[in-house]
């Protein structure tokens, strides 16, 4: 469960209200880092209310004055912002300086005070620390939930001189097992490589826990249990505080996950 407030406290009410969640993992090595709800933002009709995705016809005006909240809040200057083209695979891009949309990845790591933003609608956040001021982001669709995404983050991390015993991961809200329902050409895939995401109820339902393959990738690159926090809310089944593409289709907002690296 994320916290509204890093380190404090927080009430079911203001949890339910807050703009920016936090991971108690993450908030324990005092790392700079949050998710954003739809909630606080100036956009309007689909895009309410803060949304932070730009390229599904939002204004770009209230794009920015929603990101201008959100660095306000979590203390990043939005030109350490970096952002990658997602395009749904498993490459992880090692960053030192700040870019935009410069490659395809769906995931970035760095050691630098860079402040990694990865998007979602549905798909699954991961955001990874170590305390030392190495840091990661990653956008796991169920495409790049297959294709390893989550052990590339832990690999790039420990590129940079991370050991994965020490490394923290947090899954953020996104789709759950719940509501992620499948055909059988999708499950196939999981079957190959993490079987026990697939579940099969009485009525014939099918679906895949993302969840839960991406905490078994990070486990098997060397993560322990209790440094993964991996049961976060369903963005598709609270329409209040969350986009979600699969409840409502494309041409909505976007959450931001983010992390930022380097020691203070």
């Amino acid at each position: 469960m994320m916290n509204a407030q890093p380190g404090s406290a927080t009430s079911e009410i203001g949890e339910l209200a807050a703009p920016v969640l936090h991971s108690p993992l993450l908030t324990e090595l005092a790392v700079r880092h949050g998710f954003t709800t739809r909630l606080g933002g100036v956009s309007t009709g689909r895009f309410a209310s803060l949304n932070l995705g730009d390229r599904w016809g939002d204004s770009p005006a209230d794009v920015a004055e929603n990101l201008d909240r959100v660095s306000m809040l979590a203390g990043f200057p939005p030109a350490s912002l970096c952002q990658v083209n997602q395009v749904h695979g498993a490459y992880v891009a090692c960053l030192s300086a700040p870019e935009r949309r410069l490659r395809d990845a769906d995931g970035m790591a760095a050691q630098d005070p860079l402040t990694l933003a990865v998007y979602s609608a549905d798909c699954v956040p991961i955001l990874l620390a170590d305390g030392h001021g190495r840091v990661a982001a990653v956008h796991a669709g169920w495409r790049g939930t297959v294709a390893g995404i989550a052990a590339a983050a832990v690999r790039a991390l420990v590129g940079l001189g991370a050991t994965a015993a020490q490394l923290r991961a947090a899954l953020l809200p996104s789709i759950g097992p719940c509501c992620f329902e499948v055909q059988e050409d999708v499950a196939s895939q999981f079957r190959s490589v993490q079987p026990g995401a697939v579940q099969r109820e009485a009525n014939g339902r099918r679906t895949v826990d993302l969840w839960l393959a991406n905490r078994q990738f990070l486990l098997d690159a060397g993560l322990r249990s209790e440094h993964i926090e991996d049961r976060p809310a369903c963005t598709c089944c609270d329409a209040r505080r969350f986009f979600s593409y699969r409840r409502d289709g494309a041409g909505i907002g976007q959450h931001m996950a983010f992390i930022v690296g380097g020691r203070a």
